[in-house]
Parts: C-alpha cells; structure tokens; sequence
C-alpha cells in the first residue's frame, strides 16, 4: 500500500472514531475539509524576540495532543454534573463563539489565525460553521462551511434565517438564500471596529436582549465605526463602549456602557456582566444613555469589579505546568536568567479570564440559576460564583465555599475554555479552543519559542455540554414552524434560550395578531420573567398600551416594576395616571427599583418630578450610585432640587445631602444656567452661621469649573454674600499657603483654592511655593494649580524655579508648560538656549512635541530633538542582554521599581495600577520583560496608547485614557496625575500611536540595576 493511501486511511479511521465518540454517523469526508495534524509551524524571527543562544530542545517535549475523548476524560465537574462531548474536530475547529437558532442549528465561529502572526506561511482563515444534529439525540453530526474566508471572527448571533457575524473591522449579515448549506449574501453593515496584531482586541459577544436590540461588546480596541447604509453617515468612537443596535433599521446604531476583553453576558433581567484577562468580572452600573441628556456630568465608570480579591482569588489548577514554565523556573534557579527559582509561577489566579456567562437555563438544580461562570485558559478551569447584592452593586463569591476544587477543571493543558452558552436543551456548552498554546507567541524567548508551534490545534476544538445528574429534561426541541400563539406561550418558559428565542421571533415576524396575546400574558404569567419579556415584545410591536404599563408598576416583582419604570419613559408622555404613579413610586421598597426611577425620572414630564428626585435624595442619597442617577436626571431643574434640599435644616445636617449640595453646585456652575446659579445663591443667603464649611464648599465648587475672572463675576451674582464668601475664602487661603507651621495637606487644599482667583491676584504667593524649602507636596499642588491659568507669566514663572526642582517636580513642570501652546514654546526656547536639558525631556513627550499640530512647534522640536531610530533602540536592547546573565539583587530591584516604575505599576501593595500588569509581563519571561522596559513602542497595545487631548479653551493634556463614558474622559499624565475632561470640552482628540510607558528607561537604570529591578520582578509570587 503506497503511503498516500495508509495516511487516507488514517484519516477515515479517525474521522470513523471521532464519530463513535460523538454517538453520530460520520460525515462524508469531502464536507469536513479536515487536514490531519500537521508539524509544528516555523516561529518568525520577530525582532521582538529575545535570543539567549542556548539549546532546550531537551527540556522542551513535544506534549501531544489528546484524542477528544481522551480529553474528555481528562475533565473533572462538580460532583452532581456530568460533562458530555457534543462536537469536535473534525466537525469543528478552534471554536470561540456559538450561537443556536430556532432550528437547533449551532452556529460556530472557528478562529485558526489565533497566535498567527507570530509564524511564516500561516493561510487559514477564520469561518463559521453550520452544526446539526440529525438524528435528535442531542450530539451534532453533520458540519458544514457556512461562512468561509473571513479574516478573524469572533462572534456571531442568528436574526431571519441568517446570522450577524464579527469579522473586526466589519460586521457582518450573511445568509443562505438558496439553502445549500453556504450563505451567499454576505454583507457589510458596520464597519470600523478597531483591531490589535494580537487578535487580542476584537468585538466580540453578540447577544440578543429583550429589549429587542442586539448587544455587543467593542472591546478594548474600540474603532470608529459607521453604518455603511448610510453613505453620508459620520463615525462615532466606541473605545470603551457597548454597542446596541436594532436588526430592523441597520442605518444606525446606539452606544451604551461598556467595558471588558471577550466575554459579555447578561442574566434573566438584562443585567450585563464582562471581564478581562486579569479582571474576572465587573457589572456594567449604569446604561449611559442616561449621561448623555445632562453632559455637564462628570462620572465614574460604569464597569465595575464585584469579585473581592479580583485577580487574586484563589483558582485550584490540577494540569501540569507547561514544560517551558519549567524550563524558566530552571533558568532562574541556575543563574542564567535573573531572578529567583520560586517565581514564575502564574498559577493558582485569574491571569486570563474569558467568556463570562451567566447560567440561565432550566436542566439543572434551581440553586444554580443565576449563578456566574468565567472560564481562565491559562489554567485550564471554570470557575462558579454566586452574586449577592451589595447595595446597588453585586458581589461574587465562590458558590462552593471552602471547596478547593473549581466547578470545572481539566488535566489537559491543552483545555482552552473560551467561551460558554446558555443551550436549547437548558444545559450549559463549553467552547474549548483546544490549544497548545494560549500566550502571546510572539513574547517568549526564541530559544524557546523554536520549539513550540505558535498555532499548535488551529486544526482541532472541542463543544461540550454540563448536563445536571438530576436533570430529566431529555431533549427538548424548538418547534420547527411555531405559530405565533406558541411563541407569545413560550416567553413564559423557564429556559432563557426559549425565551430569547421567542422574543426575538416576535420581534422578526411583526405579526399584530400577538398583540392580544401578549397584553394577557404580561399581566398574567405566571414566571416574572415572562411578563416583563411580554411588555418588551409589546414595545416591539408598537403597541405598548400604558394601562399595561400602569398595571406593571405596581407589580409584585421588583424587578419587573423596574422594567415596567423603564418603558414607562415613553408611555408617561400620553399617560398623566403613568406619571402620577411613578413620582408617588419614591418610596418603593425596592432600592433597584429606586435606583432605575432616578434615571427614568429624568425622561419624565412632570410638576412633581424635581420633588420626587429631592426625595430620592433624601431616602438613599448615601448611596453614591443613586446620586449619580439623580444627577443624570437633572438636566433640567437642579437649582430647584438644590433649593429644595437646602432649605431644610434636617436635611442639611445629613453627610449625605451636603455631599450631594456639593456635587450639584459644581454641575450647576459647570452648566452656567443664570436660574439654577441664582437658585443656589439664594440657597446660601438662608444657611446659618454655623454652617460657613457648607457654604464655603458649595461655593468653591460652583466656580471650579470657570476661570478667576467668570468665577469671581458667577459668585458676585444676587446680594453678593457668595462672593463676600469667596474673597474670604482666597484670602484665608493665601495666608494658609505661606503658613510654614499649618498641616501641609491644609497648605495643598489652601492652594487649590487659590485656582479659583485671578492670575495677577495669586501670583506672588504661588512663586514663593516654588522655593526648594518647601514641602514636595506643596510644590506639586503648586505646579498643578498653575495650570489653571491661562497667563504668559505661568511660563516665565515655571522657568525660573526649573533650576531647584527636584526630577520628580520637573515631569510635573514640564506637564505644565506643555499644556498651552504659548508656554509650549517658551518651554522649547529655554531648551534652544541651553537653560533645560535636552535630556530632561522623556522620548514621548518628543514625539508629541513633533506630532504637534501647530507647524512652528513640531518644526523646532523637530530641530532641537534627535530620537533614535529602531536601529538605534534595537542596540540599546543588545546592550542590555548583560542584565539576563548578572545576579541581580531583588531588594535594591525593589527600591529601583519604588523610584521609576511605581508611578504607573503596582506590585506588594505599592504604586499604582494603570500601566501594563507586571506579573503577567513577567510570565512571558525576562527578555521580554527587558524588551517592554527598553523598546515599548515596538508594539503597543490599544490600552496603553498615547492620546493627546486640547479643550475648547487651548488646554492640552497627553497621556493614557483610563476611562470614559458618554460624558467624560480621564487621562492619566506622565506626572502620575489624571484630568478628566467633559466631552463638551474637547476641541480635539487623538491617539499618538505610542506607548504610555515612555522610551529612555536606560537613562535612570543602568545595566547592573536592570539586574536587580529583573531580579526583583521575578521573584514576586
């Protein structure tokens, strides 16, 4: 037998086992277009990739990979569960997103070009698979290429007989028209989704919500994107956002809050959860829509953690480490690699976190309903929480407490749990991508990396389904043609996949014979669930009556009345009964209830409206959320809530409510309404003697965001006893500030107060702030403070003290002088003539300087600055490989990372957390390490990108977005400090396409202290 027909007949026994596997009849071969394993792929010789020039081909065994039903094998669940294989290669490959629609059908994306780039020749593309199950036993046996071609999917949801595709930087509509199986329209109809070389950043989790709208998230890449529809369309940023549209009008879109990496789930009431590679899951805690309509609203974001010890919650791993962990370890213990032989050890926390799903079905035990699953590849686990309320937040806590065992893990390394969902059958699936490798391929050294295959199991994935040892469900099909009546029934059913299914067949069909349908069972049904479903599709329907409406507010679950509040935003407009109901509803029990209605409120047309939100305010105002849903609401009518509040003596002496006079009176001076301003004035003219820090704080706050001379007229409004206060206050404040024996943080405070005046008021005070006798934190205030004035001077006042700052207090001078163009070039005249260092000013703030916008500027930075060139980097990396072979001393690493790097890194509880997570930097190995210290413009990742940001006003900030909403956006500078900037006030945004971390690391860490910052760094645990 030639040698062709023994690997063909190979291949046919093993599609035949696989199939026997799977309890299925295989399928035809030619349908599969399955290759058999191939050897390992050729890693480029990236210049990324450090070399250390020695053979650990020994240390270095191929691990093999194992059958499917070997792996399977390999799964350890819960006691109570079993785990079934519903799919695997060759039927499927590298799955990392599933959809079902009414049919049973299973939608697969399949991602081969993972870790891709980082090998020669690679020429698979990505695709989307089309699984049945033929036979209806529950396994799927027929696959076919439904979508082929694609660049890097990585999602999909079904919608009229097609499916929504992501395909970054498109969205796709694609359909089999003619049903053979393939789709032969495909369509574009978004596109400008943003994308990183890692396939890191990607849109991702399309999910269908009752609200009858598609919801996905964008990643960490964000993208400008547009409606292609709509040739005239402009694009719109959704960096950081969530993106929602509506399947039956596709020349527009809507974005809403967002957040995390891949994975975006929502639970029975439409709560979204999302998480990242080290985050394990945050809730999303508002919807920003709301943010929007008042843009004088400063929030925090809207993401937010609910996991306790977050990355550093305990996970119980029972594979093995990966034999090129081991091989580090060695290298450590041997010298040849810097640091200590017990680091390296990325095990036992979350470093890679996927998928999020919330367990909606109905198979298992009802103790599980609700609960939260996140898988983490990198060590090959499930991980199971229950959420507790916590005010209006969540916590998430190890269902099984005091188990040292996850809900589900796997010996095999090559286990990748990416991403997980809610089935037909009530069952959770799991998509396991099956891979050799999860790191970035690219970030290992190639001494190491020559012996791995980059896309090792690109040809190869797995599906299973968690069935309950309990459940009874058995097989449980979607009708094929379900007439309308059967649909309207079925959003009453117990699985949330029914449900969903339902709804969004209701919405699809349009058909008004459901709408007495639906009127009775959103008023009827027995599941909660249900009739709020009910009520969505009504809307979807457009026939949303508001006496259902009207009846749902009162209803006995929580969380339908909040719903019902919800779509009461639109019926209240031709409702006055809807309006009553809801301004009386102040004192409903539910806080979530309350929470929603100091959102709704502000939709809302009402006399008793701003009353209403006084008395939100008042009940639960300690809440911080709840203020800011009241603040969102205030669009119109602050300065009567403002009055409201503080006219009552009561009300004043509660902390809550003169936190929130507060708050108001600085989104009533931003806004600058003459009424409202005239309100608070009124307002302060009834406070008492013994209130004065009251009135002082409101009316610091009320001017904060005007210059000195606004501030000083905005305050001098009304009888003038606000401006009396304010003069009071800046000259109390200039005697504080020069008061050598009064607490420093009193001095900092003092100074602050001091940006509230006019430039030619606080000068002479704030020069002599500058003086090396002063305190460090003094001097800091001082420099931030300056930035505040618009004024010449500030320059010529900033390089007169340049000579006695200390380096620190000089990154904070020169944030200041690059701020505003007029001193931007003062700051380049004192470089051309020699009265600051060339070499005081960091490689990114150059490139800045010579990216600038004003032609006279990056023109003469252009001339003043020379920045070395790849080549010129690429050998100070060269240099710097002597730091790998010295022995480092890991507690004067320490000292050295306190001084250069704890400004943006944290590590034991010391610095701050934005830049990059050094532990998961460090796990990819020492040279790589020393290669983002060195060269981190090689490649930056979309988080970590230089942004530059000027105000309407000529103020120009730089540095790295760390968050943003609708409203707002903050950056942190290179000093260490952030801005946040109301979008209103950007004239102008945009991304420098270097990193936050900045170049030049060599001139404050020579090679020896590289050696102990490397040591130091690997031996954190």
């Amino acid at each position: 037998m030639s040698c062709e027909s023994v690997q063909k007949c190979f291949a046919i026994l093993r599609t035949a086992a696989i199939a026997t596997a799977l309890g299925s009849i295989p399928v035809p071969y030619e349908t599969i277009a399955y290759a058999e394993p191939k050897p390992a792929k050729k890693a480029k010789q990236n210049s990324k990739t450090i070399r250390l020039n020695k053979d650990f081909s020994k240390e270095l065994p191929h691990i093999p990979p194992k059958s499917p039903e070997e792996s399977l094998n390999c799964i350890k669940v819960r006691r109570g569960f079993r785990v079934e294989l519903v799919a695997a290669e060759p039927l499927v490959r590298d799955p990392v997103a599933i959809d079902f629609d009414e049919y049973g059908r299973m939608f697969v994306v399949e991602l081969p070009r993972y870790n891709s780039y980082a090998i020669e020749d690679f020429n698979s593309s990505g695709s989307i698979r089309m699984l049945q199950d033929s036979d209806g036993d529950g396994r799927y046996d027929t696959s076919v290429v439904y979508v082929d071609e694609l660049n890097y999917p990585t999602a999909v949801a079904c919608w009229d007989g097609g499916i929504f595709v992501g395909d970054a930087p498109d969205l796709l509509y694609c359909k089999d028209t003619n049903g053979d199986g393939k789709a032969d329209v495909q369509n574009t109809v978004f596109t400008g989704f943003g994308k990183d070389k890692a396939g890191e950043a990607h849109l991702n989790s399309i999910r269908w919500r009752f609200d009858n709208r598609f919801h996905l998230s964008t990643n960490l890449a964000g993208g400008d994107v547009r409606a292609t529809a709509d040739e005239s369309s402009e694009t719109a940023s959704v960096r950081s956002r969530g993106f929602v549209f509506d399947p039956r009008d596709l020349t527009r879109f809507e974005l809403t809050s967002g957040g995390g990496q891949h994975g975006m789930s929502m639970d029975n009431w439409g709560r979204k959860f999302v998480c990242s590679n080290s985050v394990p899951t945050q809730t999303l805690m508002y919807d920003d829509r709301y943010l929007v309509r008042n843009p004088y609203l400063q929030a925090p974001a809207a993401a937010k953690d609910i996991f306790p010890d977050g990355q550093f919650t305990k996970l119980f791993r029972i594979s093995p480490a990966e034999p090129w962990r081991v091989l580090r370890t060695r290298l450590r213990a041997a010298g040849d690699v810097g640091g200590s032989a017990e680091g390296g050890k990325p095990f036992g926390f979350f470093t890679a976190a996927t998928g999020v799903t919330i367990y909606r079905g109905d198979a298992w035990p009802q103790d599980f309903l609700g609960n939260l699953f996140v898988g983490d590849v990198a060590n090959n686990i499930l991980y199971r929480a229950r959420l507790k309320k916590n005010g209006l937040s969540l916590t998430a806590r190890r269902a099984d407490a005091g188990a040292e065992t996850e809900f589900l893990a796997s010996t095999d390394i090559w286990f990748r749990p990416v991403q997980f969902a809610n089935g037909p059958d009530g069952n959770l699936y799991v998509l396991d991508m099956y891979r050799g490798l999860i790191e970035g391929a690219a970030f290992l050294p190639a001494d190491i990396l020559d012996h791995l295959d980059p896309v090792s199991g690109y040809d190869r994935g797995r599906i299973y389904r968690i069935v309950s040892e309990s459940s009874h469900a058995g097989i449980r099909k979607f009708p094929a043609q379900p007439n309308t009546s059967a649909l309207v029934t079925m959003l009453g059913h117990p699985n949330g996949w029914h449900r969903d299914t339902a709804s969004r067949l209701l919405y699809q069909r349009q058909d008004k014979t459901a709408i007495p349908l639906l009127k009775r069972l959103a008023v009827e049904c027995g599941l909660p669930e249900g009739r709020m479903t009910a009520l969505y599709s009504l809307h979807g329907l457009d026939a949303l009556d508001p006496e259902i409406v009207l009846q749902l507010l009162d209803d006995s679950s929580v969380n339908v009345r909040l719903h019902a509040i919800r779509l009461a935003e639109e019926s209240a407009a031709e409702s006055p009964a809807i309006r009553a109901r809801v301004e009386k509803m102040v004192e409903d029990a539910g806080l979530q209830v309350a929470y929603q209605l100091a959102f709704s409120l502000g939709a809302i047309e009402s006399s008793g409206r701003n009353a209403a939100l006084a008395v939100l305010i008042r009940r639960l105002g300690a809440d911080q959320w709840m203020q800011l849903a009241v603040q969102s609401s205030l669009h119109k009518g602050a300065g009567e809530v403002f009055e409201i509040l503080a006219s009552q003596p009561e009300d004043r002496k509660q902390t809550h409510v003169h936190e929130f006079l507060v708050k108001l009176a600085t989104l009533i001076g931003a806004a600058n309404q003459s009424n409202d301003i005239a309100a608070v004035i009124k307002s302060l003219e009834g406070l008492q003697e013994s209130e004065t820090r009251l009135a002082q704080s409101v009316i610091e706050a009320l001017v904060s965001k005007q210059n000195g001379a606004a501030g000083t007229q905005l305050a001098s409004a009304g009888s003038g006893k606000a401006g009396s206060i304010l003069r009071e206050m800046l000259t109390a404040a200039k005697q504080k500030v020069l008061d050598a024996d009064a607490d420093v943080d009193v001095r900092v405070q003092s100074i602050r107060t001091l940006g509230l005046a006019q430039f030619d008021e606080v000068e002479q005070p704030l020069s002599k702030l500058l003086g090396p006798s002063q305190p460090q934190p003094v001097q800091a205030a001082t420099l931030q403070t300056l930035s505040r004035f618009d004024d010449r001077d500030v320059a010529a006042m900033l390089l007169k003290a340049w000579p006695v700052l200390s380096p620190t207090l000089r990154a904070v001078a020169i944030e200041t002088m690059l701020s505003r163009n007029q001193w931007i070039r003062e700051f380049l005249s004192a470089v051309k003539a020699g009265r600051i260092s060339r070499a005081a000013v960091d490689p990114n703030r150059v490139q800045l300087l010579k990216q600038h916008s004003n032609q006279s500027i990056s023109t003469l930075a252009g001339q003043l600055f020379s920045t070395p060139q790849l080549a010129e980097r690429q050998t100070i990396v060269d240099a710097y490989q002597q730091s790998l072979e010295l022995n480092g001393d890991a507690a004067r690493g320490k000292m050295i990372f306190t001084k250069v790097c704890s400004a943006c890194h944290q590590l034991e509880g010391v610095g701050t957390a934005v830049g990059a997570d050094l532990k998961a930097i460090r796990d990819r190995g020492l040279p790589a390490v020393l290669l983002n210290i060195l060269d981190p413009n090689r490649e930056v990742k979309p988080k970590f990108v230089n942004y530059v940001l000027v105000t309407n006003n000529g103020l120009i900030i730089s540095g790295m977005i760390v968050a943003e909403n609708a409203n707002s956006i903050t950056i942190r500078r290179a000093d260490g400090t952030t801005a946040t900037v109301l979008r209103l006030e950007i004239d102008e945004l945009r991304g420098t396409g270097l990193s936050y971390m900045p170049e030049g690391m060599e001139k404050q860490v020579d090679i020896p202290a590289m050696a102990d910052l490397l040591a130091y760094l690997s031996s954190i645990d």
